[in-house]
Order: C-alpha cells, then sequence, then structure tokens
C-alpha cells in the first residue's frame, strides 16, 4: 500500500510551480529520485536539477564520497522484482519525466552540433549507432 501524501507547505508548492514552469509540463504527484529511484516522502531531501531531474540527500552524500576519494559501500543495485507494485507504479511518472527531459537534451546537443556542421557519423559514433539511424532519429 502507498503512503498518503503529506500536504505540502506553502514554499514546497511553490517550488513545485516553479520547477513546472521551467520544465513546461507537470510533475508527477510523487517525486523520486532520478539516481536511485527513492520516493521524495522516504528521503530528508530532494533536490530539483535541470530539465526535471531530482537527486535525494542520500545520492548526494554519496557523490560526496566518490569525489573526496572516500571508500565506497557496496551498492546492491535497484531490484523491481522486490518493489511493491504501488511503488512501481508511482516511480513511473518520475522515471518518464527523467527520460523525457533527457531526450529532449539529447535533441538540442545534436542539433546544436548539427548547426556547427558536425558530421551524421560522428554524431552517430558517439552514439553506438549507424550514422543511417542517427540520422533517422534525430533529423
Amino acid at each position: 500500500m502507498t503512503e498518503p501524501t503529506p500536504k505540502r507547505s506553502r514554499g514546497e508548492a511553490r517550488a513545485r510551480r516553479k520547477t513546472e514552469r521551467a520544465i513546461g509540463k507537470p510533475l508527477p504527484k510523487t517525486l523520486h529520485c532520478s539516481f536511485c529511484g527513492t520516493s521524495q516522502h522516504k528521503v530528508e531531501k530532494l533536490i530539483a536539477g535541470p530539465r526535471g531531474v531530482f537527486i535525494c540527500n542520500a545520492c548526494v552524500s554519496l557523490c560526496d564520497n566518490i569525489i573526496s576519494g572516500r571508500p565506497l559501500p557496496l551498492y546492491a543495485g535497484f531490484a523491481p522484482l522486490e518493489q511493491p507494485t504501488e511503488e512501481l507504479v508511482e516511480m513511473v511518472g518520475s522515471v518518464a519525466l527523467a527520460s523525457d527531459a533527457n531526450r529532449d537534451f539529447l535533441q538540442s546537443l545534436v542539433d546544436t552540433l548539427r548547426g556547427r556542421e558536425v558530421s551524421w557519423a560522428a554524431i552517430a559514433e558517439q552514439l553506438g549507432v549507424s550514422r543511417q539511424s542517427a540520422w533517422e532519429r534525430f533529423s
């Protein structure tokens, strides 16, 4: 069973509206960390990044450990089969939002490169696809 959604503070509601305006689409009811998939209700803080990407305080701490060169704990990875169905359903919106943002960003990069007359072959090489596939996907 999913957790009841706590009432948002005025500041949280304002931040949510600001993020929605910035990305040009509504946010899912429940947000998730784009890195570990944890629900906003199970973390202390969830920080909005560019283009609808979010990171939780635990992932920020892990990043800090990596940057500082401290040893890292073993990461078991995300195991969807072990997650309750309700949590997976809630996660779909957040994952779709991040996916859309990445797709839009990639399209913008390709458009910029093509504007600079970078060849489809060079772009395709970086994407690990054929020149034809890159052209069909991004032209």
